[in-house]
């Protein structure tokens, strides 16, 4: 604790002085009144020990105001004990009046128990400003967050906006797309017949060169029909207008028949179409045209990026699948332990072909997506695989590709025995 001393007495300095080293307090003196002033607001003292002699009224003004000023400190006088003093020490409001000479026993009892109560009220100062100084924290801490949360409410109001003009400029892509590919889909289609007329022979022979020309106008005309059908289907999923058809699938039977489709397509790549079925394969409930579509899209898609001479491999068997442990991820094990209780099937295609950069894995199945590594055929819009994962999921099913740069790439789904049949949308799927 700290002692000032003011105008002590040579006695009553020696006194203190001895009571201050013997409780490790520290004190400080100044001998005159006009020093007071100085040491008062340079020293900050506990207690202040001011020694009256004559002239009392006077000279205590000085410290009065500072105590007015700091009451946390506290003043003790010392005087001669006459009558005057006392009254003088009653009214400046000191707590304690020692008489002098001081004696040690006396200035112990006065001063120990003064100098706690100016240690525990300097404590409690410092609380109080401590709890002031986390109240004003607080208090800011407060606006700060009701500025956020009005910033917030702001933002969140401005993204609904947004969003619902995104909604509504969607939606009037999707009513143009369809208006669009419907008004392409009927010309497109007569060109193609009236070639199909040529190319028969109805309105007399061609010479070769005109039949080869024809020819080559007709798959023209199929691929644009092909991209149009695309367009339309996706029109279809966006609006969540597409209605699945389920019927009984027999697997074995309509891979076969899409591999002899697409024969003559990877017979010109010189590729060899190897396809391993499980004896006895469960039948599965599906929308059998879409599913087709999926998987003649994925053997497309195989013959399409596999170099000539490469080889592509169809599978099918029978699955359980925990839908619990794919952790939403759509890879579940379909290594996984043989079980009774088989409830899917799993089906893959896989090729030998470039293969797919893993940083464009995910993307592939997003619409229009086209990965710049598959420089070997560029044509088509990039539907297929956006279209195929959205049939997939209507079914409640998953699908997933793994690959590597030039070493080829394996398409897996996994498709439920027992679906859920309903007219479920894939964009109502992903809503959930």
């Amino acid at each position: 604790m700290k002692i000032l001393l003011i105008c002590p007495q040579p006695q009553t300095a020696t006194a203190l002085e001895a009571f201050s080293d013997k409780f490790g307090h520290t004190i400080s003196s100044c001998s005159e009144i006009r020093d007071a002033q100085a040491a008062l607001e340079s020293w900050r003292a506990d207690l202040i020990v001011f020694e009256m002699g004559q002239d009392a009224s006077a000279r205590l003004s000085l410290i009065e105001g500072h105590k007015l000023r700091n009451p946390a400190v506290t003043l003790a006088l010392v005087g001669d004990g006459s009558d005057s003093q006392i009254a003088e020490a009653l009214r400046s409001g000191a707590e304690a009046y020692l008489t002098a000479p001081l004696r040690p026993k006396l200035l112990q009892l006065t001063l120990s128990p003064l100098l706690r109560n100016a240690q525990l009220t300097s404590l409690a100062t410092t609380a109080q400003d401590e709890a002031a100084r986390v109240q004003e924290e607080l208090q800011g801490s407060l606006e700060r967050q009701k500025e956020a949360i009005t910033e917030k409410e702001l933002t969140y109001r401005e993204l609904l906006l947004a969003y619902s003009q995104l909604q509504e400029l969607n939606q009037q892509k999707n009513n143009f797309l369809a208006s669009a590919t419907h008004e392409l889909r009927t010309p497109v289609t007569v060109i193609k017949g009236y070639h199909r007329i040529l190319l028969d022979g109805r309105l007399g022979e061609l010479a070769p060169q005109q039949r080869e020309v024809l020819q080559e106008s007709e798959q023209s005309c199929t691929r644009l029909i092909k991209i149009i059908n695309s367009l339309l289907e996706l029109s279809r999923i966006e609006s969540g207008k597409l209605e699945l058809f389920y019927q009984d699938y027999d697997l074995a039977a309509n891979f076969k028949l899409i591999v002899s489709q697409m024969k003559e397509f990877s017979k010109r790549k010189r590729l060899s179409v190897v396809l391993k079925l499980e004896k006895e394969l469960p039948r599965l409930r599906c929308d059998r045209e879409k599913i087709n579509q999926v998987l003649a899209n994925l053997l497309e898609n195989a013959i399409k990026y596999t170099q000539p001479g490469g080889k592509i491999f169809i599978s099918a068997r029978p699955h359980f699948w925990d839908r619990a442990a794919s952790s939403g991820t759509g890879r579940p094990d379909v290594q996984g332990v043989a079980s009774v209780l088989l409830n899917a099937l799993v089906i893959q295609v896989s090729d030998t072909g470039i293969g797919i950069s893993p940083e464009h894995q995910q993307e592939i199945f997003d619409q229009f997506t086209q990965v710049s590594s598959n420089q070997m055929d560029r044509s088509g819009l990039g539907l297929g695989l956006a279209i195929s994962k959205r049939i997939i999921e209507a079914h409640g099913g998953r699908i997933w590709v793994d690959s590597q740069v030039n070493s080829g790439s394996r398409f897996t789904f996994l498709m439920p025995l027992n679906p859920v049949e309903a007219p479920v949308t894939a964009a109502n799927k992903h809503s959930h």
